[in-house]
């Protein structure tokens, strides 16, 4: 599959899907998958284009409007009906919201109603609200379930290691420790290359995806997101733990007393060293984006990287608002499933002393198992908001 014959589809509703081929996104107009009154283009550079003005389509695309029935809606008929010029197509498109618009009385007028997007330059969280939404039934379907069970029973497995009483602090244990940890890492990397490989393949297809569509090249793309996890995550925790001891290094022994300039100077590292690492914290969920821009634009780790700062200098502020609502949705998925087994970590249950072993096990293994939707939820929505902010409607040249 040749990477040129790609092909960005935006739906009047805004929703941008890329699609593998142009045989791929022929078959999906047929099928009547994709509207006509939709908007395509090759790379993010290109204009968006509507359907009947393109080479590729436009056969396709006047004999799908000649099967349309006369006794249409009005609605039915502006979204079959392609403008009369490009440029219109490229000026309608460019407008947030004008594409489309339902009738009046579809949607009844309420304070919010009178924003306008254009004019106040808002922030658009109705749009990505919708996106994550949309995001939140993609992760529902059984194989993304699955693999977030068992993502969430290696999560559990993982809690449960940091406090089995077996593992005491030689050097031995802690060598089995880590290599543990470094397995266990690798393998839920894994399931994380594979879920988000499944999601991009159904967004780009416009149909379910094959296991074996997933599983094609996924231990390259491991090797990958694990790469990336070492480089970004490993420099910003070194960042994190200069930060707390350069206090100590400016500072004065532990038997000596501290002067007047080493308080003034250890603070004011101290100061700028705490609000520093606030900002680093962020990093290791903004990392989350790179797996599905390697899975979407099937790049090494180094061009990967790139991309990524590019992405996060156009989109930073994009970015933590996407993720921060997304982390919202998922924690509201996952609280009734924390609710279930919340009992069993109070105080009351209690059970007896020989068995505190196994009622330490079986809760982190049950609370590995409830975030096991969180999880799902989590790595999905990275897809689709990598997919909106470098291919939407709204995304920078």
């Amino acid at each position: 599959m040749s990477q040129a014959d790609f092909w960005y589809i935006r739906f009047p509703d805004g929703r941008v899907l890329r699609a593998a081929s142009t045989v791929v996104l022929r078959q999906e107009l047929n099928a009547g998958h994709v509207p006509l009154g939709s908007t395509v283009r090759r790379s993010p550079i290109d204009e968006w284009v509507a359907l009947a003005w393109t080479q590729e389509f436009a056969d396709l695309v006047e004999e799908l409007a000649a099967r349309q029935p006369a006794g249409g809606t009005s609605s039915q008929r502006s979204a079959s009906i392609p403008p009369t010029k490009p440029q219109a197509a490229s000026r309608r498109s460019a407008t947030p919201g004008s594409a489309d618009v339902p009738p009046l009385d579809d949607h009844p007028a309420t304070v919010g109603s009178r924003l306008d997007s254009s004019r106040l330059h808002l922030v658009g969280v109705r749009g990505h609200l919708d996106e994550l939404l949309a995001a939140l039934d993609s992760a529902l379907a059984p194989k993304k379930l699955l693999l977030g069970v068992i993502a969430g029973l290696l999560l559990g497995v993982l809690f449960l290691l940091e406090r089995a009483a077996w593992f005491e602090r030689d050097g031995r244990s802690l060598a089995t420790a880590w290599c543990l940890l470094a397995v266990s890492m690798v393998v839920f990397d894994a399931l994380s290359g594979l879920l988000t490989r499944l999601t991009f393949i159904e967004l780009a297809r416009l149909r379910p995806a094959r296991w074996r569509e997933g599983l094609n090249g996924l231990g390259r793309l491991t090797v990958w997101i694990v790469a990336s996890q070492v480089i970004v995550r490993g420099f910003a925790w070194g960042l994190i733990v200069l930060l707390r001891w350069l206090p100590f290094w400016l500072g004065a022994g532990p038997d000596e007393a501290w002067s007047k300039t080493q308080q003034i100077l250890a603070g004011s590292v101290l100061a700028l060293g705490m609000v520093a690492e606030a900002l680093l914290w962020p990093v290791f969920f903004f990392w989350w984006l790179i797996p599905p821009l390697l899975v979407v634009e099937d790049c090494t780790v180094w061009a990967g990287l790139r991309q990524w700062l590019t992405l996060l200098r156009r989109h930073l502020g994009r970015v933590f608002l996407y993720q921060t609502m997304a982390v919202g949705l998922g924690v509201l998925v996952t609280a009734p499933f924390l609710l279930l087994i919340a009992p069993l970590f109070l105080p009351t249950f209690y059970p007896p002393e020989a068995l505190q072993e196994v009622a330490h096990a079986t809760r982190f293994v049950l609370l590995g198992l409830a975030c096991a939707p969180l999880l799902t939820y989590w790595i999905t929505s990275n897809v689709f908001i990598y997919l909106n902010l470098r291919y939407g409607a709204n995304s920078r040249r």
